[in-house]
């Protein structure tokens, strides 16, 4: 299969266009495909979601993680 990748600036012709590509045999139309996040998105995708843990000090966080 062969794919092209096509960039529009007038978003305003996307329903038309699409509606042209899917009129022909053969052509489909792939979903866009998120971006993959970086660590740094990630990080602060955790923190918005509570996954953090705090330590007082180095032997505190040790110990946290001894005990899990």
């Amino acid at each position: 299969m062969t794919q092209i990748t096509i960039n529009i600036e007038d978003k305003s012709i996307l329903p038309h266009l699409k509606k042209i590509l899917n009129a022909i045999e053969g052509v489909s139309i792939a979903k866009p495909s998120k971006l993959k996040e970086c660590g740094l998105d990630e990080a602060i995708e955790d923190v918005k979601a509570g996954r953090v843990h705090y330590a007082d000090s180095v032997d505190d966080m040790f110990k946290q993680v001894l005990d899990i």
